[in-house]
Formats: structure tokens, sequence, C-alpha cells
């Protein structure tokens, strides 16, 4: 004690003493850090298989192979496996974004590319030619007979089309005249602002014709065994983002464009045209912030739509079991990871039918399986929410109603936005038949055949009409 405190605490040689003293414990800190993430790395147990924030299957470990070994391909995904499965991952991700949202606000900035549409060619026909929305019933139907009014959805196809460059606005309907566009920013595809996101859309022409040929075709292979409907689903970006923000930036007509494809489809199509009717409802939670998909709120509005065009009566959306899910983030911020989406989450109500809960399905392993139409994913992860409409997306489903017993059914053929229509349709079908053509392996005009379908409907949201890959999926089952 007396040799440390007849130390000079001033002098150089002390001073150079302490900081060796701390160089030594900021290096043996280190390494301790080093070893121990090491051998927490090393832990193949606590790996995780499957990422809850991104919504996707990790990589898994490559197996061996002479050729994979000699060419370096085994070594790559080793590395690959080794990244992207470092335990902890969710939670490095989300601490990363925590530390990048305290630089303050961002600047509008593109990240990606948004691609320019095709200019979408003009049509004569309008949204007045679809009669039958004057007509949707939303009381509770006590039957399910036809209306006395023959609802006429055929209109004249014999119009010329010609090309015009109509730009990328949307027509306001004044409820934000005199407001100015609010700042966003873009993320490849998806544009934010504030809380909430919104998905771009390019038309071409090209796609949209294919898919317009697709329909018809079944239409053709169909005729004489079932009536085939279809139904393009206007995305978010044009029906509740404000209008001057909408026309601020660059994306297509969606309503033009639904209209151009309905004028090339046949006369024999039924064409549910709803782009109107989400717009009416526009101040309503018909749409996710956080997601792409509709709310059950928006889905309810286009089946009563449907019932309409069918001459049926819509049942009141208080006829069904509202199921309360919690908090949702959905497929906005698992593909930006913005901090403003995960911190105002959605809210996901479904709606159970009251005539049954009980579905059959075959899911994506192809196994024949029972399942609910409505699944209480109250204690699932956030961003895993949306599958409570008829258990996701899978190959196949089908629902018998025990309460009717005419003989009416239903095909809907569909991708995710169609899950959550489908338990309104229950209410007014004997048997509803659901196919995802983006699993399914068999063809329609056979399920048609055997299951002796009256009613086939597309319902699809707009973006698939401007996919190639979505269309090729469509095509190999519309046969």
């Amino acid at each position: 004690m007396k040799l440390i405190e007849n130390v000079d605490k001033t002098s150089t040689k002390y001073k150079q003493y302490i900081m060796k003293k701390g160089a030594l414990i900021k290096i043996v800190t280190f390494l301790v850090m080093i070893v121990a993430g090491a051998f927490i790395s090393l832990m193949i147990p606590l790996r995780p298989e499957e990422s809850v924030t991104e919504k996707r299957k990790l990589s898994s470990f490559p197996q061996f192979s002479v050729g994979d070994f000699l060419d370096g391909t085994y070594f790559s995904g080793i590395d690959t496996w080794f990244s992207d499965t470092f335990p902890g991952r969710d939670g490095l991700i989300t601490c990363n974004e925590f530390m990048t949202g305290l630089y303050g606000v961002r600047k509008n900035v593109i990240h990606g590319e948004v691609v320019k549409g095709d200019d979408i060619p003009d049509s004569d026909i309008d949204e007045s030619e679809f009669g039958y929305l004057d007509n949707i019933v939303s009381e509770r139907a006590t039957e399910t007979e036809e209306t006395e009014e023959e609802i006429n959805y055929a209109y004249d196809n014999s119009i010329t089309v010609n090309p015009e460059d109509i730009g990328n606005s949307v027509d306001s309907d004044g409820t934000s005249a005199g407001s100015s566009a609010k700042a966003g920013e873009s993320l490849g595809s998806v544009y934010v602002v504030g809380d909430s996101a919104y998905n771009y859309y390019s038309f071409s022409k090209s796609v949209s014709n294919q898919y317009v040929d697709i329909v018809n075709g079944l239409a053709e292979t169909l005729k004489d065994k079932a009536t085939v409907y279809d139904m393009i689903i206007p995305t978010s970006i044009d029906i509740t983002l404000d209008d001057a923000t909408r026309n601020s930036i660059n994306s297509s007509n969606q309503k033009k464009a639904i209209l151009y494809m309905y004028s090339k489809m046949n006369k024999n199509i039924g064409k549910c045209y709803i782009y109107d009717l989400m717009r009416s409802h526009r101040d309503e939670y018909i749409y996710f912030r956080t997601d792409h998909h509709w709310t059950a709120l928006g889905a309810y509005y286009a089946y009563t739509a449907f019932m309409a065009q069918l001459g049926k009566s819509a049942y009141s959306l208080d006829s069904f079991k509202e199921r309360d899910m919690g908090a949702f983030v959905g497929s906005y911020y698992t593909q930006t990871r913005v901090s403003s989406l995960n911190n105002n989450p959605d809210k996901l109500v479904a709606y159970e039918p009251f005539s049954t809960n009980a579905l059959k399905m075959i899911n994506n392993e192809y196994d024949f399986i029972d399942y609910n139409i409505i699944t209480d994913v109250s204690k699932w992860n956030n961003t895993s929410k949306y599958s409570t409409f008829i258990g996701g997306d899978n190959a196949y489903a089908q629902i018998n109603n025990p309460n009717i017993s005419d003989g009416s059914s239903v095909l809907v053929i569909k991708e995710s936005f169609g899950n959550a229509m489908v338990p309104f349709l229950v209410e007014n079908f004997e048997n509803v038949y659901v196919v995802d053509y983006r699993y399914y392996k068999n063809t329609i005009s056979e399920l048609v055949d055997e299951m002796n379908i009256e009613n086939v409907v597309f319902v699809n949201n707009i973006s698939i009409t401007s996919t190639q890959d979505r269309i090729e999926e469509l095509k190999n089952i519309c046969k």
C-alpha cells in the first residue's frame, strides 16, 4: 500500500502504466467476445430455420456432392447457411433497424426501380355499364332466390380500342381538393407515407392481354357447363391514398386498366367491376396500411357486389361472427423494414360464417386435411396473422354449408386476396371450392366436371395482370 501511495500519479511513467493496463483490458474483452461469438455461431442447435420478421425459410446446410465440392459450390453454400442462420438473427436485424432509425428523418430516396407502365389503350366503356352495382343488397337474406329483375352485365365489345397516353393520375373525387402531396419514400416497388405503405402498379398491355385471353379461353372451355366471372381487385394506392399524393407519383391508372381488360373480355363473362365501389368506401378501413391485402371489410364489400351480380342477396356484416385477432404487421414492413410501419401495426378482424367454420383442404405438401375457415391467430406472430383466412395460401379447399341443399356451387380461382372473401361466400352456396393457381396441379375443367360446379369466379388483385410469372401459373390450370 505504501508503495502505491508513494507513486507520483502525475508522472509520465504512471500514465503509461495506466494506458497499458486499459489497453490490456480492452484486448482481453475483445478476445472474450470473439471467442464467445465463435462458440455461439458454431452451436448448430441454436440456429434458426425460419425468419419470423422476414417471413421466409432460411438457408439450409448444403448436401455434399463431389461435383459441388470440386467447383466450390459446396463451400459457398456453407457460407450462405452460416451467415443466414446466425443465432439471434431476427433480434440483431431489429436492433439494427432501431439504431438506423436514430439517424433522424430520411429524405425521399429511390431504392431499386419503379417501372413506367405501358400506355393504357382507350375504351368506350365506363363503370355505368355495370348496372348491377346499383342493386347491391346488404341486408341479411332469409332466402337466396334470384331477384325479379335480371341483371344485365353484358355490353357491346365491338368497339375500336385506340392507344392513348393517359399519364398516371387518377380522377379526384374532390375529398382532397386543395391538398398538397405528402412527402413519402419509394423503396423498390413500395411507396411509404408516414405509417402507411402502397404498391406501385405498372400496366403491361401484353401481360394484360394474356390475362384476358386466359379468362376468355376458360369461359369457352366451360361453355354450357359453368358461368365464368372475373373480379379484378384494385390495390390501395388508387383507393385509399389521397389524390394529391397519388397523382404526384409514377403509378398506372388502375381504373382505366380494369375497364380496358373488361372491354376485351367476351360477352358471356360476368365482369364484377368494384373499383368505384371501393372508392366510395375509401375512408373506411378496407385496406391494411402495413400489408398489401385488403381487410375483411374490403372483401365484404366486394362480396356484396358479386352477390348482386348473381341476383342473390348478400348477408349483412353483423350476421357473421366478428373475430378480433389483434395487432398485425404485414408484407410492406417485412419488405421494407421501415420502423414507422412496425410501430403502428394494423388491426386484423375476421368474420366467421354462422353456418359452419369447417373446411377440407390440400396443403402445399398435398396432404388432404381438415381445417378452419377462420382460425384463431390472435396468439400468432404479428407478421403471420393474414393466415386466419381459410388457412392461408393452399392448393385447394372445399367447404360445404350444411344448411343449404339446393346444389348451388362456386369455384374461386385466386391468389391471397381471395382468401378474405371466401368466408362470406359460404352463406350463399351449398358448396364453395377454392383453387390457388400458384400451387394447384390439376386443371379447372377437370374440377368443374368432377364437382359439377355451376359458377367460376377469378378473384385476383390487379398486380397479377402485369406479372408474367403469375400469368404462366394461371395458364397452366385454366384448361
